[in-house]
């Protein structure tokens, strides 16, 4: 018996999770908060349910169906009056509640799992600043401290908080991607084409996966009998800015890249289906910084997948940047 699935925020990666699903023969609904997004859905296959997870009044149902798979997709980037720590805790609460509503708990593929299993897409800039260009990059994983300093960052961690605390280990899987590149997704080739100067210090590392290869972690994490709570998904092949940025140079033809003098590292350099944001030990109370962006000294870190590769037996289709960049011939933008 096929499964079915339900997506928030069917985007970049949440459409291409949903079209793997359909080729499988699944059936695929997803929540979207524009009737234009809806009309696209269903011209994929999608089932689409017109709604913003931020309000409680819902009038749409679920169908009469037990689901498998619930997949939250939805951007980090925090809607205009909410709290940062609080958007997708809020949302998922939500969702929840309107589930518990509809009356939606049996799996539908025969598992001893009585609940579908909850997959959260997080971002690695939970991750605490650590390290300096100075004095090396550190290697981070599932178990380094986190302390994200920007605003969707600091929602991610608030969605965090609310499914751990919320869902029982065996139904939720938590997923950190690293910047998420691929088709129509080349950070910063336009800014190498005109000859703009990079305001990132060329030496810092960037932690990347192309957008097919976390669908696989995706599609993996959903299904596997018993996997962890929680995984970081990256390439596992960190280079330096000015490692991959002059490597494009090369690949499309253009000049060198231009570095700016002190540069800091930008807030969103990398297309993600997130975004990263303020200093923060904790939630609420522990937010010490506003509106710094992260310097040269705050941050220089590598993101492991060594438990995710080790645990789920994963084969990366681009395990580094080059590979991934060389598939993209036809899609710089």
């Amino acid at each position: 018996m096929k499964s079915v699935r339900l997506i928030v925020g069917c985007g970049y990666v949440g459409t291409r999770v949903a079209a793997r699903w359909l080729a499988n023969g699944d059936r695929v609904l997803a929540i979207t908060r524009t009737e234009e997004r809806a009309a696209e859905l269903r011209v994929a296959g999608i089932e689409p349910i017109v709604w913003n997870w931020l309000s409680r009044e819902l009038r749409a149902e679920l169908p009469p169906v037990p689901l498998a798979t619930i997949l939250i997709a939805v951007s980090h980037s925090p809607p205009p009056g909410q709290l940062p720590e609080t958007a997708h805790a809020v949302g998922l609460e939500n969702l929840w509640c309107w589930m518990r509503s509809q009356e939606v708990a049996v799996s539908p593929n025969g598992s001893a799992r009585a609940e579908p299993r909850w997959v959260y897409l997080s971002t690695t800039g939970v991750f605490a600043p650590t390290g300096s260009v100075n004095h090396g990059a550190e290697w981070v994983d599932e178990s380094s401290a986190v302390g994200p300093v920007r605003p969707g960052s600091i929602a991610a961690l608030g969605g965090e908080d609310w499914i751990n605390k919320s869902l029982s280990a065996e139904d939720r899987v938590i997923l950190r991607p690293a910047g998420i590149y691929g088709p129509d997704r080349v950070p910063r080739w336009q800014a190498i084409r005109d000859q703009k100067p990079l305001e990132v210090d060329p030496a810092s590392y960037l932690n990347l996966i192309h957008v097919d290869d976390l669908v696989t972690a995706i599609l993996a994490v959903a299904d596997h009998a018993a996997p962890s709570a929680l995984y970081c998904v990256s390439d596992g092949n960190s280079p330096t800015r000015q490692e991959y940025y002059e490597w494009i140079s090369q690949w499309m033809g253009l000049p060198l890249p231009v570095f700016a003098e002190g540069g800091e590292l930008p807030s969103r350099e990398l297309p993600t289906e997130t975004t990263t944001g303020e200093p923060m030990i904790g939630m609420q109370d522990r937010v010490s910084k506003k509106n710094r962006p992260v310097s040269r000294s705050d941050s220089n870190k590598r993101v492991s997948n060594r438990k995710l590769v080790a645990e789920l037996n994963l084969q990366f289709q681009y395990p580094t940047f080059r590979q991934g960049l060389q598939s993209l011939m036809h899609h710089p933008q």
